[in-house]
């Protein structure tokens, strides 16, 4: 070669060729199996050694140049050895301290922003590290332009030029001084998508350092966190998420942690959930130093209005959740109250009826499947389940308990189904109709109820039995998680995942296992409160909370963890409270006994709390010994009561004993006979002696207290007194004398009794109350004075009393425990002066006059005397009750409107009514609807008269031509003809008309108009419509409406608690008593001939008007559904989910009296038949 190369010194055109020849041997470095490529790795070393390619420059070789470039650019993607590596970057530098040409930059460029970061990539860096001085001129200007001139000439690389100068800023920054402050103008324009990209990328790849640097710049990047496109939002979220990975320190941090925080309330659903996204991922890449409270705001989101939002963010909490209860089980975190506080947040959802997917049954599918890692172990599930409920507040409670509900009843179902299946050899129709009812009840545990429907039904008709074998075995309650895992593979094995059904199967078989709580979560739990039992903190009230959620739904769970019961109840501790007392009282009367051996330390314990504990502790206390014990007339009741009778003498924790004394007598009514003097001459201690009266000093120096103590003592007598007068065995005329004393204590005409000014609303209050709590056994005995009495404490002039008595009346109407016809205090409440009361009272007048209807319509279809459960009934007692009234009006003159706040509780009524028919749209026919009725009542009621009193028939006559013509109005296409001709009307308060109406009475009832109705109806929309009453929730105030009346009558001659003792004394000498069934039964035609009233039809009486008048019984007049004992006690003794209460009863005033210690008085009374030395004071 040497010997034909030309002579020195060369032309450029030979310098041309020999670099050509170089070139062309240069492209052979990439053969890397080539023999000759160690030549040429010397060839290149030799030129970038002598510098050869500034004379390639010099010679303006360009062309040259830059193939030579792309050749070292292609061969270095094949991988080269480092001393060719450091050859090419020793040339290219030699040619750029030379000589920047833009195409020689754009070669790099290319290279540089390459995805593959391979050879060609690091050759292109290192190029412009060792030329970054000589680069950085024509960079900043080419970069410029690419960012502000929108005229500028397009170049290649002039669109990706974010990825340029992300790459220069990693490898030499310096370069972009300049340049960064440009970068603020492409955030304002169209393409600020892009720029918040490159910024976030900047951020991350510095450290966050880029933000503290250039302070302008990233004030506009925090701007688009709330740019108008929710693109650009949504990149700004991403951006920060990495931000916030790379560096959680600093302010520049949490300027982006402070902006994310703000899009969880953005506008735009997909922004929302971008953000709850990231906030999760930032929680799970950093549980210890992510601000938890991030997370609850996140979680704030499961209440959106959108259910995308609601459905994506609840599944990625359940995801974080998860992952947090993973890392506290590897010891890599522990508990925290915030991550701890979503499963509170989840449950919420059961609550939304607007997506079939977060219902109840659903809910607790999630909860099972989703809520845990499935490694997870019972003992640390059990720890997670006692923390977050510990956050559980009402509304979770009732979600959680609607959740174990349903899961019970379709157990419960399917045991059910699985024992009609065994008889399926003894095939009849009967067992089929009851195989297709009991699948149609599980269905309704299903979304897609119908499509359900068919899967049972294919589910049926499969032959192996060892799949329905599977299943009894998943719902046992003594299955392990790993049991029930292994047989739930089992039985979708048997199923097959290619089965059209197995996805239901496999839904079923979670819903029907106890995957979502199970006992040896029990027993952990219960392990955990006997280690800690000398010390009540927050986790063991939180255990005892949920224990008795689950022993409410799932009681023969508790199998098992007998040991573990026996030991916490067998010694006295801290954690034997309510909480635990009602716990065990739910396992002792549960269907699934245990194996709880009632041993003497046990019954010594709950004896115990029966005299030294709290009111609610005796409570749970006794409800427990009557289960356990089974017999009412066990010996251990008589010692125990004669322990309670004796404490009641020493004047020992009095409202525990009396509380204890009257659940005995309702267990175990034999224990009266023994006991009842002593018990009638303590009650007439506390209701008499001047011993038990609170002096100024002690009562309540405003009617923001509650009552004084001696007032809880009373309210206490009378609640005992009430117990033991609830059994079924209890003499009729000690009832009857009973109800008498609490007319006259709500009347205030009680003269004997001793009590202070402020402490007589709270006495009215308890007996309203108990009058109530009779009513649900002794209805029938209750006169109509007395339930005028009663319903007229809705316009008490006590605040407290009228809005304390409207919800103790809604809860019983809630729960059916008394007629319908108590709810007419509900309407003469809606004119209350204070705007609370007014609208709870309208809200309970709705949701009782709804659930009614259905229950009325319901059982038409097998009772022919459905009438009197109608709610429509009930208008028969409002109008009795309004008649009675002092202020009743008699001018009806055509401009007369002041009568309108008089009118205004009938007109409630039936508006109610009306409104509820149109709703319902019912199609049981005529006679069923509420209008229907209420025309065939108000004729039925022009043809009657009062029982008692006959100037209050003409007021009935006025009241029933008004409501009639009320209705007309209020529904325009009522028909007379659709009334029933048949009206069975209460014996005790209406009987039929004996005598014709007088001439003046025919004359004012003449004067009842349309035009009048119509006027009192319009003058009683803006009196509706009003503005609430300022009015006080907490003091007592007079109410505007009429209170009731407080007779003055005589009681001198009347004996103090005669009656209620000589009649008991009566019952001992004639032995005779009120069973159930002797309350009095229907026998219309007897009433009818007693009442010397021709009968003509079944139960009716003809007259010559469209409408028939029937007279019934007292029992009539009530709900005709017997209320048996056992019903009665459930009302009473548990209702559901009252966990954090302290007993249902206990209303206003009604708080425990034990923390109260007053002194006693030394000095003895007359009545005391017992000579015992008082106590000083209370222990």
């Amino acid at each position: 070669m040497r010997i034909l190369a030309p002579d020195p010194p060369f032309t450029d055109e030979i310098f041309k060729e020999i670099f050509r020849l170089f070139i062309s041997e240069f492209s052979g470095l990439a053969d890397t199996e080539s023999p000759y490529l160690t030549r040429r790795m010397k060839i290149l070393e030799n030129v970038a050694a002598l510098r050869c390619s500034v004379i390639m420059v010099d010679t303006g070789c360009q062309d040259l140049v830059l193939d030579m470039a792309k050749i070292f650019f292609s061969a270095a993607k094949q991988g080269l050895q480092q001393c060719v590596h450091q050859a090419m970057l020793s040339i290219m530098t030699q040619i750029l301290n030379e000589k920047v040409t833009q195409p020689l930059l754009d070669v790099i460029f290319r290279n540089l922003v390459k995805e593959d970061k391979g050879g060609a990539h690091k050759l292109a860096v290192d190029i412009i590290q060792n030329c970054a001085e000589k680069l950085e001129h024509i960079v900043r200007i080419f970069l410029t332009s690419c960012i502000l001139s929108k005229d500028a000439p397009v170049n290649e690389h002039k669109k990706p030029h974010h990825k340029i100068i992300l790459e220069i800023f990693q490898c030499a920054p310096q370069m972009l001084f300049a340049v960064i402050p440009c970068l603020t103008h492409e955030l304002l324009v169209d393409i600020r998508l892009e720029a918040v990209h490159l910024i976030g990328r900047l951020l991350v790849f510095s450290n966050l350092r880029f933000g503290q640097e250039n302070q302008i710049l990233f004030r506009e990047f925090l701007k688009r966190f709330s740019d108008k496109s929710a693109e650009v939002r949504i990149a700004a979220i991403d951006a920060a998420k990495a931000c916030y990975i790379a560096a959680s320190s600093g302010n520049v941090a949490q300027n982006v942690l402070k902006s994310l925080e703000g899009r969880l309330l953005d506008f735009d659903d997909k922004v929302r959930i971008r953000a709850v996204y990231a906030v999760c991922d930032l929680a799970k890449s950093n549980l210890s130093s992510f601000p938890s409270e991030l997370i609850l705001q996140a979680a704030e989101r499961l209440r959106d209005k959108k259910i995308s939002v609601r459905k994506n963010v609840m599944h990625k909490l359940l995801d974080l959740y998860r992952d947090y209860c993973e890392k506290c089980s590897k010891g890599t975190a522990t508990i925290n109250t915030h991550y701890e506080q979503i499963p509170a947040k989840l449950i919420v959802l059961c609550f939304d009826k607007d997506c079939e997917s977060f219902r109840p049954h659903n809910m607790g599918l999630i909860f099972a499947e989703e809520l845990f890692p499935s490694p997870l172990s019972p003992k640390e599930r059990a720890m997670h389940w006692v923390e977050f409920f510990s956050y559980f507040k009402s509304q979770h409670v009732k979600a959680l308990h609607a959740i174990f509900s349903q899961k019970r009843r379709l157990q419960l179902e399917m045991q059910a189904y699985l024992s009609l299946r065994a008889k399926k050899e003894e095939s009849s129709d009967e067992i089929q109709k009851k195989i297709c009812a009991s699948l149609r009840k599980m269905s309704a545990s299903f979304t897609d109820i119908s499509k359900v429907e068919d899967c049972f039904e294919n589910l049926h008709q499969m032959k192996d039995n060892n799949i329905f074998k599977d299943l009894a075995e998943i719902s046992k309650e003594g299955t392990t998680f790993a049991t029930v895992r292994s047989i739930r593979d089992s039985f979708l094995k048997r199923i097959g995942n290619k089965h059209q059904i197995y996805s239901f199967c496999k839904e079923l078989s979670t819903k029907l296992s106890h995957s979502l709580f199970n006992w040896e979560m029990i027993c952990a739990i219960l392990e955990v409160l006997f280690s800690c039992r000398n010390e009540l903190t927050h986790y063991a009230e939180s255990a005892c909370d949920l224990l008795l959620l689950v022993a409410m739904a799932f009681p023969s769970l508790f199998r098992g963890s007998e040991e573990y019961l026996l030991k916490l109840f067998s010694e006295d501790s801290v954690l034997i409270n309510e909480k635990s007392l009602q716990m065990l009282a739910y396992l002792a009367k549960s269907p699934c006994k245990l194996s709880i051996n009632f041993s003497s330390d046990v019954y010594l314990l709950l004896e115990q709390k029966c005299i030294e504990g709290t009111r609610a502790e005796s409570k749970y206390a006794i409800s427990a010994i009557a289960s356990l014990i089974q017999s009412p007339d066990d010996k251990k009741f008589a010692k125990l009561c004669k322990k309670v009778v004796g404490g009641l003498h020493d004047n020992h924790n009095i409202p525990t004993l009396l509380q204890s004394l009257g659940l005995i007598l309702e267990y175990s009514p034999s224990m009266y006979t023994s006991y009842d003097d002593q018990f009638i001459n303590f009650v007439q201690r506390v209701f008499v002696s001047p011993e038990f009266v609170s002096t100024p000093e002690l009562s309540p120096s405003d009617e923001n207290s509650a009552c004084s103590f001696s007032c809880k003592l009373k309210i206490y007598c009378l609640k005992a007194l009430v117990k033991s007068c609830l059994p079924t065995t209890t003499a009729r005329d000690r009832i009857e004398n009973f109800l008498k004393m609490l007319l006259d204590i709500i009347r205030e005409e009680f003269t004997p009794i001793t009590i202070c000014e402020n402490d007589k609303p709270y006495l009215r209050l308890a007996a309203g109350k108990s009058l109530l709590r009779l009513a649900t056994r002794w209805d029938s005995l209750i006169s109509p004075e007395l339930f005028r009495t009663a319903l007229l404490m809705a316009r008490d002039s006590s605040y407290i009393v009228r809005k304390s008595f409207i919800h103790k009346l809604f809860g019983l109407l809630k729960k059916h425990a008394i007629p319908v016809r108590y709810a007419c205090a509900f309407a003469l409440a809606s004119t209350d002066c204070a705007g609370d009361v007014r609208t709870e009272s309208l809200r309970y007048l709705t949701e009782v006059v709804k659930e009614q209807r259905g229950v009325s319509v319901h059982q038409n279809k097998t009772s022919n005397d459905s009438i009197v459960e109608h709610p429509a009934y009930a208008v028969l007692f409002l109008i009795h009750t309004l008649a009675y009234d002092e202020e009743f009006p008699f001018n009806f003159c055509e401009k007369e409107t002041g009568s309108a706040e008089f009118w205004s509780p009938l007109i409630v009524m039936l508006r109610e009514l009306v409104e509820i028919e149109d709703l319902s749209q019912t199609k049981h026919g005529s006679a069923t609807s509420s209008v229907s009725i209420l025309l065939g009542i108000f004729r039925a009621v022009q043809k009657a008269e009062d029982v008692i009193d006959s100037g209050i028939t003409h007021k009935l006559h006025i009241l029933s031509k008004i409501g009639l013509l009320m209705v007309k109005e209020l529904d325009k296409h009522c028909k007379t003809s659709d009334s029933p001709r048949h009206i069975l009307l209460p014996s005790s308060y209406y009987r039929l008309s004996r005598s014709e109406r007088k001439a003046d009475e025919c004359c004012q009832l003449d004067l009842i108009t349309d035009t009048f109705v119509k006027r009192i109806l319009k003058a009683h929309e803006p009196y509706n419509q009003q503005e609430d009453t300022t009015c006080s929730t907490i003091t007592e105030r007079v109410s505007k409406e009429s209170a009731p009346k407080r007779q003055t009558r005589s009681s001198s001659n009347k004996p103090l608690f005669g009656q209620f003792v000589s009649g008991h004394e009566q019952g001992k000498m004639k032995k005779s008593s009120v069973q159930a069934k002797d309350v009095p039964k229907k026998n219309y035609l007897d009433i009818l001939e007693k009442d010397n009233v021709s009968s003509c039809g079944s139960a009716g009486t003809k007259l010559s008007s469209p409408g028939s008048l029937g007279l019934t019984n007292e029992a009539d007049s009530r709900d005709l559904k017997t209320i048996s004992s056992k019903d009665t006690m459930s009302t009473e003794d548990f209702p559901d989910c009252h966990l954090r209460d302290c007993e249902l009863e206990e209303d206003v005033g009604d708080c425990d009296g034990n923390f109260v210690k007053r002194p006693f008085s030394s000095n003895k009374t007359e009545w005391l038949p017992s000579r015992r030395k008082a106590r000083e004071h209370w222990i």
